[in-house]
């Protein structure tokens, strides 16, 4: 079995080549870096356009798939992502990807705001393109498009105006959640991993507690209800003054922190494979406890 990774110069795409290394797969991985810290950790690797060069991206890409006869490909990158969805794609049964409209969805976290706030409006927190139209005082500032804590900010509304490309959430300063997710290929939820986010760093969890909230895994079956995922994404949620949880973001790819998924003992990209060769899979058993990252140090030639 012969996987590409994309994206192996960032924490999820590392973190997939890792733990599918450990099953013995035979790993590609590609990025525009040729300094790519997941290269070291594969069997074979391409530096690759950047994805706005649409064109070159994907013909390179399709090159990569042919000469290394690659089996499936697993992309950790928004923007490759957004255009693989878009774009014809030669090899597209190969490509472990979410449907179209999930992706565009997802991939604009005000979009993402507006398609739950009718369907699910408990979870949906106060937002707007306007500051000064907010009733909270506090709000955070936010890219429309963006990963981790690119672009955020945090203030009094007074402090901001209205501005393209940004809009603005309500500040929620409770306990933050990341949910570890893997749908299968008709849209049914697999199995789903919460994890409390106790310290950060540039928006990825290096330490976490797994804790199998069924408060938190009922809305994670919400949002799967009402917006169809097919492999492996991650959803976000911070709670309010009072403990309930709002939705941050959705990511359609896996997490730069799955590690911790891993340890508490569900390796979903192993899980992803395992469903697109049709194996049966099921009895996963979720160790509760909190999990800390600690990099690895590796020689590279």
């Amino acid at each position: 079995m012969r996987i590409l990774v994309t994206g192996a110069g960032g924490p999820a795409g590392i973190n997939v080549i890792k733990l599918l290394k450990e099953y013995g797969y035979y790993i590609v991985s590609t990025d525009i870096n040729e300094y790519s810290e997941g290269f070291v950790l594969s069997d074979s690797y391409y530096v690759i356009p950047p994805a706005y060069e649409m064109e070159k991206f994907i013909q390179t890409l399709e090159e990569v798939i042919e000469k290394e006869n690659i089996d499936f490909v697993i992309p950790t990158v928004d923007e490759e992502i957004e255009v693989m969805a878009e774009r014809g794609l030669k090899y597209r049964e190969k490509f472990i990807l979410h449907p179209k409209e999930t992706v565009k969805v997802c991939l604009d976290k005000l979009k993402t705001y507006k398609h739950f706030e009718d369907k699910v409006p408990e979870l949906v927190p106060e937002y707007s393109e306007d500051p000064r139209a907010m009733r909270s005082e506090k709000v955070v500032k936010k890219p429309v498009k963006g990963r981790g804590s690119r672009g955020v900010y945090t203030g009094d509304r007074e402090e901001f105006k209205r501005e393209e490309g940004y809009f603005y959430v309500e500040y929620l300063p409770g306990t933050e959640w990341t949910v570890d997710a893997v749908a299968d290929k008709d849209g049914k939820l697999v199995v789903a991993v919460p994890r409390v986010r106790l310290k950060t760093r540039s928006g990825v969890t290096v330490v976490g507690r797994v804790k199998v909230d069924e408060k938190i895994l009922g809305y994670v079956k919400k949002v799967t209800s009402y917006l169809k995922f097919t492999g492996g994404f991650n959803v976000q949620f911070r709670e309010d003054l009072y403990g309930n949880p709002k939705l941050q973001e959705i990511n359609i790819r896996f997490s730069g922190g799955l590690d911790i998924t891993d340890a508490a003992g569900v390796n979903l990209p192993k899980l992803v494979i395992d469903i697109w060769e049709g194996n049966k899979v099921g009895g996963f058993k979720v160790n509760e406890g909190i999990y800390v990252r600690v990099p690895q140090v590796y020689y590279w030639k």
